[in-house]
C-alpha cells in the first residue's frame, strides 16, 4: 500500500494511542511486524506554541520508520504551521485526527467534533495538504453518534481535499471505546471513495484481522487496544493475511521477557519513573495468566525498574514451577487497565 512515496510492506499498522505509543512501545510493534507506527496524538496548538512536552511526544528513532505524526486541531492556519514543524522533524507522513472523543478535545472543536462541520474539516485538511510535501492521511470515526453516521460523506470530503488514505475507527464518538465496532461502515467508506481504506476497531486476534479484510474489503488493518501486551499480533495477523499459518501464541516466558525488555527501554529515558509507566503494561502482558492479580498488586508498589524486573522474574519462576496449566480462567484473570481514550486509549 502506498501513501505518496511511502510504501508499506505489510497490511497491519499500529494505531496512535494516547499514553501508550511512545517510542519503546512503537519499537516493540515494529520489531514484531507492524507495517507502520504513529506517535501519540499531538496538539497543533501545543506545537505552534513550542511547548516542550508536546515536542516530547514526537521524539522517535530511525528504526521506527515509516512513522507518522498525528495532529489534532480545528484552525486551518495553526494545523498547517504544526504540519510544517512535523516536516522539519523528519516524519514520513502527517495524519489528521478527526475522531478523538475526549471531552477536552471536543471542547476545542477538534477531534470527532470536526465530523459535525464538514466545511471546516475540508478547510483544515486542504490547508495541511497545501502546506507540506509529505503525504497527508486521516483517521475518523463513523460519525458523532449512531443516528448521524456520515463516514462515507466525510471520506469523500477528505478525498477531495487531497488525503492519501483514510483510517476508519468503526465506532461513533458517542460510543467512545464501548460496544461492538460497526465494521459494515468500513465497507461503506470503501465503496464511497477510491482511496485506500484502513479498518480499525475490535481486532484482537489474527482471525479478526482476516475477517475484517474479508467482510469490509478494506486495504489494511489498524490495531489499537488489541496490541496492548500483545505486540506479536502484528506479525501473526500479517502472516494470516498472507495465507500462512499465524504461528502460536507467545509463551509465558516470551511474555515476561518482552515485558522486561520493554521496561529496560523505558528506563533508559525515564529512569525510576519507568516502574510507574510499566504498571499498565505489565497488567496487559500477564493478562490471562495464573494469579496475575497478585503480581499486579506487587508491581503497583514497585519504586524502580530493578524491583519491577525482580517481581516479573519471580512470577515467571512461579509459573514454570506450577504443576497446573498457567492460563487462568476469567475468575482469576486480571484484565488490566482498559482503554478509555484518556491516558491509555486510542486517539480516535
Amino acid at each position: 500500500m502506498l501513501a505518496g512515496d511511502v510504501r508499506l510492506t505489510g497490511r497491519v499498522l499500529l494505531s496512535p494511542l494516547c499514553g501508550v505509543t511512545d517510542s519503546p512501545f512503537r519499537m516493540l510493534a515494529k520489531s514484531h511486524g507492524a507495517a507502520m507506527v504513529f506517535c501519540e496524538m499531538t496538539s497543533s496548538d501545543g506545537l505552534v506554541r513550542k511547548n516542550p512536552r508536546t515536542f516530547e511526544l514526537l521524539e522517535y528513532r530511525p528504526e521506527e520508520r515509516p512513522i507518522g505524526a498525528q495532529l489534532c486541531g480545528s484552525d486551518p492556519a495553526v494545523m498547517a504551521d504544526a504540519a510544517r514543524l512535523c516536516v522539519d522533524l523528519g516524519f514520513d507522513t502527517i495524519d489528521l485526527n478527526y475522531g478523538c472523543p475526549v471531552r477536552k478535545v471536543i471542547a476545542r472543536e477538534a477531534g470527532a467534533a470536526m465530523l459535525t462541520d464538514l466545511e471546516r474539516l475540508e478547510r483544515v485538511t486542504s490547508a495541511v495538504v497545501s502546506a507540506v510535501p509529505l503525504p497527508v492521511t486521516a483517521k475518523i470515526r463513523i460519525g458523532w453518534d449512531q443516528s448521524s453516521t456520515n463516514a462515507p460523506d466525510v471520506a469523500q470530503v477528505l478525498e477531495r481535499a487531497g488525503v492519501r488514505w483514510i483510517a476508519v475507527h468503526a465506532r461513533a464518538r458517542s460510543e467512545k471505546f464501548t460496544g461492538r465496532a460497526h465494521w459494515e461502515v468500513i465497507g461503506q467508506v470503501k465503496q464511497a471513495t477510491s482511496l485506500p481504506v484502513i479498518g480499525n476497531g475490535d481486532v484482537k486476534t489474527p482471525e479478526d484481522a482476516l475477517r475484517m479484510v474479508t467482510e469490509t474489503g478494506c486495504d489494511a488493518v489498524m490495531v489499537g487496544r488489541g496490541s496492548f501486551g500483545n505486540p506479536w499480533l502484528f506479525g501473526r495477523a500479517q502472516r494470516l493475511l498472507d495465507g500462512l499459518d499465524p504461528g502460536p501464541e507467545p509463551t509465558p516466558r516470551e511474555r515476561i521477557a518482552t515485558a522486561i525488555a520493554h521496561l529496560h527501554d523505558l528506563a533508559r529515558k525515564k529512569g525510576d519513573y519507568a516502574a510507574v509507566l510499566m504498571r499498565k503494561h505489565v497488567a496487559w502482558y500477564v493478562r490471562g495468566l495464573y494469579d496475575n492479580s497478585t503480581l499486579c498488586r506487587k508491581i503497583n508498589h514497585a519504586q524502580n525498574p530493578a524491583e519491577t524486573e525482580a517481581l516479573l522474574l519471580e512470577y515467571l519462576d512461579m509459573l514454570e514451577r506450577a504443576p497446573e496449566p498457567v492460563l487462568a480462567g476469567t475468575a482469576n484473570g486480571h484484565e488490566g487497565a482498559e482503554a478509555d481514550g484518556h491516558g491509555s486509549g486510542e486517539s480516535s
